[in-house]
């Protein structure tokens, strides 16, 4: 009855008004009022009520899909997310939570798309333009997945995982310096965050600031808050820099420590810890260490070259076992000296060739 009343009293006053424009010829106006009387009547409240019931309906949908996640059943989640979404169309929120459920489950394709039309229905909402760029940088659609980022970024400057993939993406096009600061921005908003802390130490490395990567990666070795995986990276990187520094020993132990917990060991990684045992003149590690990476790829140029050098070393047992996989025991070659191969010119890992340099390089390998 209120309700009626102050329609009513609103109907009588607009007519009073409309009247006195119609007086004065004011005829386009009275159009303009009867639209305002269109928009504020009933008609509106019944608009806004329907969409309310539909907000509702999908949000009990979405709780629906939590359910049913939870209780392993994907497949029916992924078709109560699809109904929330035909029953609302124009709800971002139901389309983020979708495409959330997508790329938690390996539907890149569908996210995409998901995530494209979420930006189009709430352009200030940065986390659809962040996902997206994930997606993107996934398949290597690079500038696209920049594009996006910058979007999320403008609307988030502080987000430490919209951050982390703008340095990613920099490396990628060569802009290490950029990609440093990029990380640097990390650490202003999170001074421990592991990961900014990993990435910006290998690339101080690979810029041959070995100096200014030993004191970032040495916390990391013994906190607890880090991953085994995480630590065992920083022990490698720190190894790589004791290195470059020439600190063989310290770089041994450290690349020895990785290695028991270094996922996917390769060719290259093993040659690597045999060049520092050499250097170091553990002559008793490197055989080992050769053996491992010539089994892991008998082709590995740089182990074979060093695996000839130590066949040119007069330990009768350790040449057998440092030759196993070399061109020295397949057929034709058998009995065949190789040329002889000055240490120097052993090929160092990446990330050591400040180690080579000096005069005194050639006096770090003290063979018998």
């Amino acid at each position: 009855m209120d309700f009626m009343r102050g329609f009513s009293e609103n109907l009588f006053s607009l007519g009073r008004a409309l009247s006195s424009l119609s007086q004065r010829g004011c005829v386009p106006g009275m159009c303009c009022w009867l639209c305002l009387l269109m928009l504020t009547g009933p008609g509106c409240s019944s608009w806004k009520q329907k969409m309310a019931m539909r907000d509702s309906e999908s949000q009990e949908l979405v709780e629906q899909v939590r359910v049913a996640t939870e209780s392993g059943r994907q497949e029916q989640a992924a078709e109560l997310l699809k109904r929330a979404v035909a029953n609302n169309p124009n709800n971002a929120a139901v389309r983020q939570q979708l495409s959330e459920f997508l790329i938690a489950n390996g539907y890149s394709e569908e996210a995409i798309q998901q995530l494209q039309r979420t930006t189009v229905l709430d352009p200030d909402d940065p986390r659809p333009y962040i996902d997206l760029s994930y997606l993107l940088y996934e398949k290597k659609q690079y500038t696209d997945a920049l594009k996006n980022l910058e979007l999320g970024l403008n609307l988030d400057p502080t987000n430490i995982r919209a951050l982390i993939l703008k340095g990613e993406l920099e490396e990628l096009a060569g802009l290490n310096g950029t990609a440093i600061e990029t990380y640097h921005r990390v650490l202003q908003v999170d001074p421990y965050n592991i990961v900014s802390r990993l990435k910006l130490a290998s690339l101080e490395i690979k810029m041959g600031e070995h100096n200014r990567a030993t004191p970032i990666l040495r916390p990391i070795c013994h906190n607890n808050s880090a991953t085994i995986d995480q630590r065992a990276e920083a022990q490698w990187l720190l190894g790589i820099a004791y290195g470059a520094d020439r600190r063989w020993s310290d770089s041994v132990a450290s690349l020895e420590e990785s290695l028991k917990n270094r996922k996917d060991v390769t060719a290259d990684d093993w040659y690597r810890v045999a060049y520092a045992c050499l250097q170091d003149g553990q002559m008793e590690k490197v055989y080992p260490a050769v053996t491992q990476a010539l089994t892991l790829n008998p082709m590995h140029t740089e182990t074979n070259r060093l695996s000839h050098f130590l066949t040119q070393q007069n330990q009768p047992t350790q040449i057998q076992q440092a030759s196993m996989y070399t061109p020295l025991q397949q057929p034709g070659f058998i009995r065949q000296a190789p040329q002889p191969i000055p240490i120097q010119t052993l090929t160092p890992p990446q990330g050591w060739e400040w180690a080579a340099r000096g005069p005194e390089a050639s006096d770090l390998l003290p063979l018998q």
